[in-house]
């Protein structure tokens, strides 16, 4: 019994995040300025911010695979506009040390979550407002560019360019806006992805106009 109390007390008190994650406490600079402008618009996701208990007495079992602070590649927030005419997601992305694959530098993989995360909530968002689980990611060509360092913060990326229906194309893209070649931020890895939004999504949409 008391064995069991000191398993139980040790998982309670999970190490700082400063030590989990070094730096992830630490945006970088022209994020934080991003989420300050002036008609910034960030999506507030209530299973992100509400915490364990919340996401347990609504269904979820586990911890987000991308938002939660643990992930080892983690997102914070995106920021939603639309300088284009079609909706554009843009947040930012720590890498932290369980990314790890070869010396210093993150799996693959994890590029490959990112880009599947910020389609699927691009798609979200093909209304011009956030509506989550209203479709679902079907397709994803995703071509890796550039390795990724492990403790880096990169911009990610996605702007719907077509839809047809119930179906949403969109575009995505990792960069480092500080590691520029030719005056354009180093391009890590770029994605093509097919969202298609729920059929009972479309039907009371249509019903509403």
């Amino acid at each position: 019994e008391r064995d069991g109390v000191g398993r139980a007390q040790r998982h309670a008190s999970p190490p700082a995040m400063t030590q989990q994650h070094p730096g992830r406490d630490s945006p970088p600079v022209w994020w934080t300025d991003m989420a300050a402008a002036d008609g910034a618009a960030p999506l507030r996701v209530a299973e992100w911010e509400n915490g364990p208990e919340w996401r347990r007495e609504n269904g979820w079992t586990g911890s987000d695979f991308v938002h939660a602070q643990t992930a080892p590649v983690h997102i914070p927030g995106y920021l939603l506009d639309s300088p284009g005419g079609g909706p554009r997601l843009v947040g930012a992305a720590h890498f932290g040390p369980a990314a790890e694959s070869h010396r210093g530098l993150c799996h693959g993989g994890t590029m490959c979550a990112l880009m599947d995360d910020v389609i699927g909530w691009c798609g979200f968002c093909a209304s011009g407002t956030c509506e989550p689980w209203s479709g679902f990611t079907v397709q994803i060509d995703t071509s890796l560019r550039a390795p990724v360092a492990v403790g880096a913060w990169l911009r990610v990326e996605a702007t719907i360019v077509r839809r047809e229906g119930r179906k949403v194309w969109v575009e995505a893209s990792l960069s480092d806006p500080l590691a520029c070649s030719d005056g354009r931020p180093r391009v890590h890895c770029e994605a093509k992805g097919l969202f298609l939004i729920k059929k009972e999504d479309t039907c009371q949409r249509a019903s509403q106009l």
